[in-house]
């Protein structure tokens, strides 16, 4: 089983790395044995980030095409190679609220910042897969994660941008899946599942969630999905939250595996909790998931994950 979850040999990108949850998983997978290149706008971040093993340095703004594509080419000419990309670039809504608070009603939302975290949050995340997918798809082989938000945050008043911009991912991580059946390389979506604590999401001095997830629950279900593992697996949502490090991972992932939102609303409405994208398929869990979209009750989200 060790085997099956070693990446060496690995080249995998991390957008956001610089801290929170994309400093998390660009160090769980360079503990695997993955080679790692962190993209951010934040070059200190990125010079502290100290993963084990090889590291490539890629400052880039994610909304920007150049940008984007530059941060693949560096990868490719560093590496010659990229086999998986995890999407966890992201702002808050405070980028619409003059980073006075956490929310804001979307007709006192700042325009330009409301569009910005559509373009970070989503755009951001289709450049990427846009120039990473080649590669991937001429080795026959790669992963595409994306780490969206829980179905209650995409809803929530206050959170119009940052909603939409999750729910858009959701619906394109599906669409990919789509497009890359029979290539070899899978797309699937990571959530958190509830408020996690994030730099520069819960603005100085204003309300706080009474509890806050530790970032480092993404750690093992991301190097799970970036594994020989998950092969066959795609447009499936995973939540990091209730991943038992006890079980063997596998399993753990079984339990904690449910349909992208997309695809489960397609279906009629519920989510059946089938995964059957590229023909692979996934049962009901093992054991307990809290909620089929890994989020929390709205009494209870208090701010986004």
């Amino acid at each position: 089983m060790a085997g099956q979850q070693s990446l060496a040999g690995r080249v995998a990108v991390v957008t956001g790395a610089a801290s929170g949850m994309g400093r998390v998983m660009a160090r769980a997978l360079a503990g695997a044995g993955a080679k790692i290149a962190g993209v951010d706008v934040d070059a200190a971040g990125l010079d502290g980030l100290a993963v084990d093993g090889t590291f490539l340095k890629a400052v880039a703004d994610v909304s920007k095409t150049a940008d984007c594509r530059h941060s693949v080419e560096q990868v490719l000419e560093t590496f010659g190679a990229l086999d998986i990309l995890i999407n966890c670039a992201g702002i808050s809504m405070s980028t619409a609220a003059g980073h006075q608070d956490a929310r804001i009603k979307f007709f006192e939302a700042d325009p330009e910042g409301w569009q910005r975290i559509l373009t970070v949050n989503a755009v951001g995340a289709f450049l990427m897969a846009r120039f990473a997918a080649q590669p991937m798809i001429e080795r026959g082989w790669g992963r595409i994660i994306n780490v969206t938000t829980s179905f209650d945050t995409m809803l929530a008043a206050g959170l119009s941008a940052y909603g939409a911009s999750k729910a858009a991912l959701e619906a394109s991580c599906v669409s990919f899946a789509k497009d890359l059946e029979g290539t070899g390389v899978t797309v699937n979506i990571l959530v958190p599942g509830g408020p996690t604590d994030t730099p520069g999401f819960f603005p100085p001095g204003k309300p706080r969630p009474a509890v806050l997830l530790d970032p480092a629950i993404m750690g093992a279900p991301v190097v799970w999905l970036a594994s020989p593992q998950s092969d066959g697996i795609s447009a499936c949502r995973f939540i990091a939250r209730d991943w038992d490090q006890s079980l063997p991972p596998a399993e753990a992932a079984a339990r904690v595996r449910v349909p992208a939102v997309a695809d489960a609303c397609a279906r009629g409405g519920g989510c059946a909790r089938t995964c059957d994208v590229g023909g692979a398929k996934a049962g009901p869990p093992s054991g307990p998931v809290r909620d089929t979209h890994g989020g929390l009750r709205p009494s209870d989200a208090e701010s986004a994950d």
